[in-house]
């Protein structure tokens, strides 16, 4: 590992507010965990992953931490795109530019992938244009459906424009993604994938007026974004269960999710999301 290992695993840990004991308690001594922070020994592959879960951090964010000063371009370009919010403009439009200047020297499928993708979102944030925005989704998914086997990094990517898919062809990327994590099923990364999935899904299946598969949906994603504090999707998952539930008949019931999301939005103060939360509030129960 790493000479820098130990000292990654102490700074997220103080991050936290953990103490070592916090950390190491159900996994191994106080005094042993000491030694892994101050690089002296070095934790089986299986202790790794359970501090990295109590300190609430994906092995794939812990390795870029760790290797951030030596990343390749396109590492970093990967990295940068997957912690963007796709509703800032501005943060696409910069990583587009990076992605298309790194494009210009050197051909790769993944950064040409990450470009459509970023095409498409902003295509959609600006414009409201699905079929316009479908047009570089597509190229995506045309690309990705040639595969057997699908890699997380693979499936991150497709969940960011699965929204803007027909729906007939979402609830089979969705069949595909599911049964890809299966291998995956105790990771972290493949859980967030989940949420990622049944949030973007759960939207087309209430445009399709499928509103009971919408639910079952929602209610399998909402205790994840509990479990891994993703309050944002946390929002949009109650907002969507509030939508369902007042073309369902249950407005009182609806009306009480909705507030979650709205309270949730207010006070982690993400205006841009708000606004965008009010729009599609006003769509569906207008």
């Amino acid at each position: 590992m790493a000479k820098d290992f130990g000292d990654v695993l102490k700074e997220i840990r103080i991050d936290r507010g953990y103490s070592q004991q916090n950390v190491a308690e159900g996994i191994m001594g106080q005094s042993a965990y000491s030694k892994v922070e101050r690089s002296e020994i070095e934790p089986t592959f299986r202790k790794w992953l359970a501090i990295l879960e109590k300190l609430n951090v994906s092995v794939e964010e812990f390795r870029y931490i760790l290797n951030k000063d030596s990343l390749t371009q396109k590492e970093k370009l990967i990295n940068e795109f997957f912690l963007l919010n796709y509703n800032h403009i501005d943060d696409l439009n910069l990583i587009k530019d990076e992605i298309v200047a790194y494009l210009d020297v050197k051909e790769d499928y993944m950064l040409r992938s990450l470009y459509y993708a970023c095409e498409s979102l902003i295509i959609l944030n600006t414009t409201q244009n699905i079929e316009k925005a479908r047009v570089f989704a597509k190229k995506i998914w045309e690309r990705m459906e040639k595969f057997d086997k699908w890699y997380l990094s693979d499936i991150r990517l497709i969940n960011t424009v699965l929204f803007m898919f027909p729906l007939d062809v979402a609830v089979l990327i969705g069949e595909r993604v599911t049964k890809q994590l299966e291998p995956y099923h105790s990771l972290k990364d493949a859980e967030l994938s989940l949420i990622n999935l049944d949030v973007n899904l759960a939207v087309l299946l209430i445009d399709g007026q499928k509103y009971p598969e919408a639910l079952a949906s929602l209610d399998k994603v909402i205790p994840l974004c509990k479990k891994y504090q993703r309050y944002n999707q946390l929002a949009i998952a109650y907002a969507r269960k509030g939508i369902v539930l007042n073309k369902t008949e249950k407005s009182d019931e609806g009306s009480i999710f909705i507030g979650k999301a709205y309270a949730i939005l207010n006070a982690i103060e993400d205006k841009k999301l708000l606004s965008n939360l009010e729009s599609e509030l006003a769509h569906y129960l207008k």
